[in-house]
Order: C-alpha cells, then structure tokens, then sequence
C-alpha cells in the first residue's frame, strides 16, 4: 500500500479530526525520522494508519482478537488498547501490509511495548507529540524528543506519565505498557540504544 491509498482508506473512514490527527503523527513521525535516522516511508505509513479501528465496533474489535489469537488479556480492555492491535490484523489481512515494523508501529502506537523497533518508537513518540496535541506537559516532552537526542528516554517518559495518569484515574493498565516502562527505566544499568 502507498501513502496516497493509505490516505484515501483512512479519510473515508475516520472523522474528520481524527482523520487530521492521523497526518499530523505521519508527519511528525517522519520529522522524527530525519533526526533519528529512520525509515521516513515506513513511519508515515504507519502514522497515516495508526487509528483506523479507533472507532470500530468494540464487539468487531473483540472478535478480531479471539479469531486471530492475539493477546486474551486485550479482551479487559476497551477501543482505547484495542484499536491498534486490532487495525495491525485488518492492515495485514484486508490490505495486504506485510512489513513487521509497519504493522508493529500500528500494533503498539498505545501501548509501547519492550524492544521496540525504531518505526514503533517513531510512530509511539508522534502519536503523543504531535502538534495537535495538548496534554499538559507534552512540551517538556517535545524537547526530550526534538533536542534532547534519545528516542529512549522520550518513551520512558511517555510510558512514565501515562502510568501514572491511569494510576491516578484509577484505570487499568495494560502489561505491556508496565513491560515498556521498565524496559526503557534508565535508572536501571542495561545499555540501551536508540
């Protein structure tokens, strides 16, 4: 799939203000790229993707878990852990997107996971960043990740402060998000790369 089908499918699909935050994570994913050395096609595809079953009908979402084996404990959880892993299969199955990284970056663009691929991260960190976004803090977090020099430590306090907002909201967190926040802890010793 090209960018300009991956656009149409999404533009058809999404609302208008979801369909505009989809380009704003290619874009910024692709900006991310440039400084980070990434593949710049993979995650504008990914970006354009990302939340295509943001929407879908949350029984659909659970069938598409149980019929392709995916992880039973995405069942607890609604559309908003959901929507990635389950628009990864329909990218797969219905769209023919074969490249692992891609689909991964689609897969994990929520949650994080440990040892992600670049494309993951890139796609993870835009999803948060980009400029639409205003959750309170995301300059400090735009900084780590434009000038700070570490795709590492920006995922670690992505992952840090979605925690601690569900913590707080008294919600569940799903265990791969704990995984990436431990993963990518650099008060930890492990050597990490970006």
């Amino acid at each position: 799939m090209n960018i300009d089908q991956a656009i149409k499918i999404v533009k058809e699909k999404l609302p208008v203000k979801r369909f505009n935050h989809s380009l704003r994570v290619a874009e910024t994913a692709v900006k991310l790229a440039e400084i980070y050395d990434g593949d710049k096609d993979k995650a504008e595809l990914a970006g354009v993707l990302h939340d295509y079953s943001k929407y879908d009908d949350l029984g659909s979402m659970y069938q598409v878990v149980t019929q392709h084996d995916l992880d039973s404990n995405l069942l607890s959880y609604g559309s908003e852990i959901l929507h990635g892993p389950v628009a990864a299969v329909i990218m797969k199955d219905k769209y023919g997107i074969n490249d692992d990284e891609v689909l991964l970056a689609i897969k994990n663009h929520t949650t994080g996971r440990a040892q992600m691929t670049k494309t993951e991260k890139l796609v993870f960190i835009a999803d948060y960043i980009e400029p639409g976004r205003q959750t309170p803090g995301v300059e400090e977090i735009r900084d780590l990740a434009y000038n700070q020099g570490s795709l590492d430590k920006t995922i670690y306090e992505i992952s840090k402060r979605t925690v601690l907002y569900l913590i707080n909201k008294d919600i569940n967190v799903y265990d791969a998000t704990i995984a990436c926040l431990n993963y990518y802890n650099y008060s930890d010793e492990r050597v990490k790369d970006d």
